[in-house]
């Protein structure tokens, strides 16, 4: 019932949202279905960007606070909201993000080279199509006017799915599963393939699927949603902010802080490091019983 009426809160406030967007969009930026895929014209992007925004905030941050309003009298705690954690954890969950930069671009480049069989060729084709349409409206987005232009953009790709895409995956999502499966870590993988799943990024889905289960299990020893939108803020507003300063970064067009070219010995030194920090905190921190709890 709880996954039933999250869900159904998501597609109510995402049509809800992405109506009022449009509508919006073409009063005020003058959007027309004849010039959406015209990625040249600024009026296009700025509208696409607004549209981007309120999209994200309909379909991420109002579900999971709606739902927490419904279930229970203390949202925040329900959410996980209400626990800081330790300046340790915060710490930490920045270390694990840059000692795993080697190992998820590895990750990344391994992902992209996956050939599907011949008998799913179309599948494959159309794959291809939809990471380069996503690809060329990642660069539109990524470019800048001034410093209120990198501010808006940091706001739209690192700061709102940062805090509105772990309030739905982990804190809702990943605790509902965390109940209903009893087992923690096949709840953890779930939730962060779902996560994966979602972006429709196929030739990015083993590294953000590996992310998103690096963040669950941060999330469910630590018993603060807070680390996990750190490290989520982390991975999307590091290229955001590189391609402000250095404006050739444009060209790497997905949304991570994992690019470069594979070393072995570098790749196996992060993944012996990530694994290293990740049972770390685990000894640190204790599994919060509140955090699966809708008590």
């Amino acid at each position: 019932m709880q996954l039933l009426l999250i869900a159904m809160l998501c597609v109510f406030s995402a049509t809800l949202f992405s109506i009022v967007a449009g509508l919006l969009v073409v009063v005020f930026f003058g959007f027309d279905l004849q010039s959406f895929n015209d990625y040249t014209n600024p009026d296009v992007i700025a509208g696409l960007k607004f549209f981007q925004l309120m999209s994200a905030i309909g379909v991420f941050i109002v579900p999971p606070v709606v739902y927490g309003l419904i279930v229970t009298k203390k949202p925040l705690v329900l959410l996980a909201l209400n626990k800081i954690s330790t300046p340790k954890n915060w710490l930490l969950m920045g270390i694990i993000m840059v000692i795993s930069v080697p190992f998820m671009s590895w990750l990344v480049e391994f992902n992209s080279n996956l050939v599907l069989p011949d008998f799913l060729t179309p599948l494959e084709h159309w794959m291809k199509q939809s990471e380069q349409s996503a690809e060329q409206l990642t660069k539109a987005f990524l470019s800048f006017n001034g410093l209120g232009s990198f501010l808006y953009v940091l706001l739209i790709v690192a700061v709102v799915p940062a805090i509105g895409e772990e309030l739905l995956f982990r804190g809702v999502l990943q605790k509902i599963m965390v109940d209903w499966i009893k087992n923690y870590h096949v709840a953890i993988w779930v939730t962060a393939i779902l996560f994966s799943a979602l972006h429709m990024q196929f030739y990015g889905f083993l590294p953000r699927m590996l992310l998103g289960a690096i963040f669950g299990y941060v999330f469910y020893w630590s018993g603060s949603l807070w680390l996990p939108v750190l490290g989520h803020f982390i991975n999307n507003g590091s290229v955001v902010t590189l391609s402000f300063f250095y404006p050739e970064m444009i060209n790497n067009t997905e949304i991570s802080l994992f690019e470069g070219n594979a070393n072995w010995v570098a790749t196996i030194i992060s993944g012996i490091l990530l694994l290293g920090v990740m049972l770390i905190f685990k000894r640190l921190n204790k599994p919060n019983p509140q955090i699966s709890s809708f008590n």
